[in-house]
């Protein structure tokens, strides 16, 4: 009698092979590649931070002696809303891209869960994120402290330490969080490049003297958090409600994309 071989012995090594699914940490592997893709992507991500930095100078320049307490948050507030923006321009195109020109498949057909691929780029975010609040930081503890110096005022953001690292980190985290949301929402590179351009631009302009937008805000938690809102845990709880039900948005529609 001729003894039979099971379907998984019938199969060539190469075979098994291709049926195992991809690890998480290969994926977020691979789309750190595709963050470094092409020379475009390679000059994007060595100017996004340099571009942190040069914004963060001009941002933090105040020709106003004596500076408030309430003035030297508002800069730095202003900073985590603006000096970040071509780093999360760099986390859009990555994400948007992905969908725009097809390019998810090859990682789709590695492993088709389209929940461990939305969270790859979310890793990826998270790592941008660390990048940013870092900077923050740091030109907030050195380059600010001497602005302060230069116009003889008081650094009152060693008072407060922990409220302006706090600051910095939510702030920073809810811009990093906009931008991914927008990325998975918008399949197109273009136009969720300009959705969260005007959306950071627009809270800017409506903010500049008085605070109109604080329940649609946002960072709003960090504006509450330095004391810069007008409104309060109402507005607070409304603005998170609608940014974070919009990245629950985002995540359910990228989820559910068709690659092709």
């Amino acid at each position: 009698m001729i003894p039979t071989q099971t379907p998984l012995q019938q199969q060539p090594a190469w075979a098994a092979g291709a049926s195992k699914r991809a690890s998480f940490g290969t994926v977020v592997g691979v789309e750190l590649r595709k963050f470094t893709a092409t020379p475009a992507d390679k000059i994007l991500l060595i100017a996004a931070p340099i571009a942190l930095v040069l914004l963060s100078l001009m941002l933090m320049v105040d020709p106003f002696n004596p500076v408030t307490m309430r003035k030297q948050l508002g800069t730095v507030v202003m900073t985590v809303r603006l000096a970040a923006i071509l780093v999360n321009v760099a986390l859009v195109k990555l994400i948007a891209s992905e969908w725009h020109y097809r390019s998810a498949q090859p990682t789709l057909l590695a492993q088709p869960s389209r929940l461990r691929y939305v969270l790859a780029q979310g890793t990826i975010a998270v790592f941008a994120w660390v990048l940013i609040v870092g900077l923050h930081i740091l030109m907030t503890y050195t380059y600010f402290a001497g602005v302060l110096d230069d116009h003889d005022a008081a650094n009152l953001l060693t008072i407060r330490l922990g409220t302006t690292i706090g600051v910095c980190l939510i702030g920073s985290f809810l811009m990093t969080l906009l931008a991914v949301s927008i990325a998975w929402l918008i399949p197109n590179t273009a136009g969720a490049i300009a959705t969260y351009c005007l959306i950071s631009i627009l809270f800017v302009i409506v903010q500049a003297n008085q605070d109109f937008a604080g329940w649609v805000d946002p960072i709003e938690p960090a504006r509450q958090l330095a004391g810069l809102s007008a409104h309060g845990p109402i507005a607070l709880a409304t603005a998170l409600v609608l940014w974070l039900g919009v990245t629950a948005l985002g995540i359910s529609r990228a989820a559910r994309r068709e690659a092709a």
